[in-house]
This record gives structure tokens, C-alpha cells and sequence, in this order.
């Protein structure tokens, strides 16, 4: 049986434990986070050139933040941009990227098409983040290491497999679309840091889509196209290097969306940046202390982080978002960085490059090259009176299930998101409605509240 077949079987197949309310709830979250996050990202001169340029065809399917309505494959195409636009979306570890801007799009898109109720869409979201990760395990950390986005490169199965679910597609039909996805996987790592790599996103969902249609009607595709000389695995990872059988082990044992599971982001920064965030609003709220009664702010990481997040005086909002200094002042005096903080002009505000000089980064003598694939550091932070205040985290990408968000942060950042796009009451509204997602009888009617009601 060819490795395509397999993977559809899994597919086909989820365990009964797939769809506990843990799982579903965790799917809940990280569909609502990544409806903020487009909304946000609509607004964004990378959302509008990509809607500006695209053919847009008749179609049911809603464009997020805009005010038109189109085919399934361009909806997917400028939802997936949108969402990834702003680098604000969920992560996981495994896939080592972004899950949800690639299966979210795609299946709202044929959602739309389909009429599917809010559980069906969950169920399909639960499937393909599945298969992106025990993909993200078979190809290991060399296929990110030797430039690929996993995004787009292994997020495309994730979407495609998502799809077939919704569309009930039986296992033949599955195994073929995976193997036309093989060819439509592309996504390169030299396009961070551009508008391309959130065109990653979109085009994994556009492309998924597209397999999966062009699979139904016929289309054919090397039943191999994984496993053969010049296959997925060689051509993108190398035969000796790729784990094929590591995507077929222990589905949902336990389910991937609880372990590691879906990260959310709190804050609109380099995910590296995110664990001395977190250990400053600890130390703040353990110790009730104020800004006057904090001197300095001692942040320690591995070299290579401490590289990236040791910018003191940061000169546009982009660059703010990888300035430990930057963020930990505005963590002071807002409570946690905003979307809002990171405008040019948010950057230069006095109070806030008053308390930047208090921020002091330097790479911890204790933490060697082992630690560059971990998430964390330790902060230090001392008082007028002479007081240290001490935390230490190993490892932490995101807010995952050891570390979920509480209600009023995930209300807190949507809301925050969702308001470059739509009114306030009609975020709320929006909000309470995605909470409920799986209680939804389609999901036309929810996606017609992320456009500026007239």
C-alpha cells in the first residue's frame, strides 16, 4: 500500500477520542483566534495588493474584512493571506509553523459552498491539524532547517486532508488529492520577513482546495508521488533523512491539538520574545510592583535568541517587535504589548523610552548552543530597594495547553484584532458566535459578520 493510501486511511479513520470536548474546544479557540487575526490582517497593504491582483470569481464564499464575496479558491487565497499577514497566528511545534492559517480558510471556504454546520467544520479542523503534525514529525526538523515553510509545505496536507473530511470524500479519492498536493507544496524560508511568506499560507489553502476538487473529477497523480525517487520526501527532505513512519504512528494517542497542541499568541511579537513577557507579568503581579519601584530588568537568553531580541533602540514598528526593551516597557505600562503599541509612531512615546533604558539583555552564561531550538531565558528584575525578583522558563512557544489563555485575554486580543475591520458591537456579537461554533448550523451566516455590516 503506498504511503498516500495510509495517510488516507488515518484520515478516514480519526479514533473516537478525536473529537473529545478538549479537542473541540481547543479547535474552537484556534478557529476564533485566527478569525481576529485575519480581521486584522485585512487592513494590511500585503491583504490588499493580494486582493487587488486576484481574478475574483462569483462565489458564496465571504472575503474577511472586506465587503465582497467570491469563489472557494480565492476566498482561501486572501483569507490565508490576511490571517498570516501579521505573523499573529496560532503555531505548532511539530509542523514547525503556523496550522490554522492553512486549514481555517480553506474549510470556511468550502464551508460556504457546502453549507456546513459549525460541528462539521470543527470535526474536518480536527482532522487536518492531525495529519499537518504527524506529517511535521515525519519529515523531523531538517526540512525547517534546510529552508522550507512548514506553513505552507506540510500545512497544504493538513488543509487537504481537512477538506476531504468535509467533503466526505472516501479513501481513494483522499490518497489522490494527497498526491496532487505533493506538487503544489512550495514555501521557502529566504521570503521571511516579506509579504511572500504570508502568500505561503493562502496559497496552501487555495492549493488544497484545488487538489481536492481536481482529486473528485478524476485528476490524476503518482500514486507514489510521497515515497518515489524524486518524491515529496526525497526532493524536499532527502530519502535518508525523512521518518515516513513516523506519520503513521499514534494517531490522536494522544491527539496532537492537546499535545504539544495549538499555541496561541498573546502578543503580536517574535514568539521568541514571548517567555520574557510572560515571566515579567508574573513577576509583576506576584509581587505587586509598580514601575517606580522597579530599577532594572535583567533578560538572559541562549546566544543566538539573545541576537535576535537585543535591539534597545528600535526604529520602526517592526523592528519593535523583536525589541525585549520595547516590549517589556510597553508590558509595564500597558499591561502586555498590543497591535496597537506597534505603529511608528507608538514606538517613540516618551514614557515608554524612559522605562526602555531600564531593560538590559545580555546572553545567559548558562545556556549553551542546546537551548537555540527552546522557547525560554530568565528575567531579573530589580527593585529601588535592592530586591531581586527571579523567573526562569525551560521552554514555551505561545500559549499552549499548559499555558492556555484565560477568557478575557482571548476576548481581549480578538477584540483588539477585530476592530481594524469592524464596530465593536459587531466583534462582540461576532465573538459570542464563534465561541458557540460548534452549535452553528452553518457557518454563512457567522462569516457574513466579519464584513462592515451597511
Amino acid at each position: 500500500m503506498t504511503f498516500a493510501n495510509h495517510l488516507a486511511e488515518h484520515i478516514r479513520s480519526p479514533a473516537p477520542n478525536a473529537f473529545s470536548d478538549a479537542c473541540l474546544e481547543a479547535a474552537t479557540q484556534a478557529i476564533l483566534d485566527t478569525v481576529g487575526v485575519t480581521l486584522a490582517g485585512a487592513v494590511t497593504n500585503t491583504a490588499k495588493i493580494i486582493a487587488s491582483t486576484a481574478s475574483l470569481g462569483q462565489g458564496p464564499c465571504h472575503i474577511i474584512g472586506g465587503s465582497q464575496q467570491c469563489d472557494p479558491l480565492n476566498a482561501a487565497l486572501l483569507n490565508g493571506t490576511a490571517a498570516h499577514a501579521l505573523d499573529f497566528d496560532d503555531m505548532n511545534q511539530n509542523m514547525m509553523g503556523h496550522p490554522s492559517v492553512a486549514l481555517v480558510p480553506s474549510l470556511f471556504a468550502l464551508g460556504e459552498q457546502t453549507n456546513a454546520s459549525g460541528c462539521e467544520i470543527l470535526r474536518a479542523y480536527l482532522v487536518g491539524f492531525e495529519t499537518a503534525c504527524k506529517l511535521g514529525r515525519a519529515v523531523t526538523y531538517a526540512h525547517h532547517d534546510k529552508g522550507w515553510h512548514g506553513t505552507a509545505t506540510i500545512g497544504i496536507f493538513g488543509a487537504v486532508a481537512a477538506c476531504c473530511t468535509l467533503l466526505k470524500y472516501d479513501t481513494t479519492i483522499t490518497a489522490q488529492a494527497l498526491s496532487i498536493a505533493t506538487s503544489l507544496a512550495s514555501g521557502i524560508r529566504a521570503n521571511f520577513g516579506t509579504m511572500t511568506k504570508p502568500l505561503h499560507a493562502g496559497h496552501a489553502g487555495r492549493n488544497a482546495i484545488f487538489a481536492a476538487l481536481a482529486a473528485k473529477e478524476g485528476f490524476t497523480a503518482n500514486a507514489l508521488a510521497f515515497e518515489a525517487n524524486q518524491g515529496f520526501f526525497d526532493v524536499f527532505l532527502g530519502t535518508n533523512i525523512a521518518r515516513p513512519e513516523r506519520a503513521l504512528e499514534k494517531w490522536y494517542d494522544p491527539p496532537e491539538i492537546l499535545d504539544p497542541g495549538v499555541c496561541l499568541k498573546l502578543y503580536p511579537s517574535g514568539a521568541h520574545t514571548h517567555p520574557f513577557i510572560e515571566m515579567v507579568r508574573s513577576l509583576v503581579a506576584e509581587h505587586s510592583l509598580s514601575i517606580e519601584m522597579i530599577e532594572r530588568i535583567d533578560v538572559l537568553s541562549e546566544q543566538s535568541r539573545h541576537d535576535h531580541i537585543n535591539r534597545p533602540d528600535p526604529h520602526s514598528g517592526l523592528e519593535a517587535k523583536w525589541s525585549i526593551h520595547y516590549l517589556l516597557a510597553r508590558t509595564l505600562t500597558d499591561g502586555w504589548p498590543k497591535l496597537s503599541h506597534f505603529s511608528d509612531s507608538a514606538t517613540k512615546a516618551p514614557n515608554v523610552r524612559a522605562l526602555m533604558a531600564r531593560v538590559h539583555a545580555k546572553a545567559h552564561p548558562d545556556m549553551d548552543a542546546s537551548w537555540a531550538n527552546k522557547y525560554g531565558g530568565e528575567v531579573v528584575i530589580t527593585t529601588t530597594h535592592g530586591q531581586q525578583h527571579h523567573a526562569k522558563i525551560e521552554h514555551m512557544i505561545a500559549r499552549g495547553p499548559s499555558n492556555p489563555m484565560s477568557d478575557k485575554e482571548l476576548r481581549t486580543k480578538f477584540l483588539d484584532c477585530a476592530l481594524y475591520s469592524i464596530p465593536e458591537y459587531q466583534a462582540e456579537n461576532l465573538f459570542i458566535d464563534l465561541k458557540s461554533l460548534a452549535k452553528q448550523k452553518t457557518v454563512t451566516p457567522l462569516l457574513g459578520k466579519t464584513q462592515l455590516e451597511i
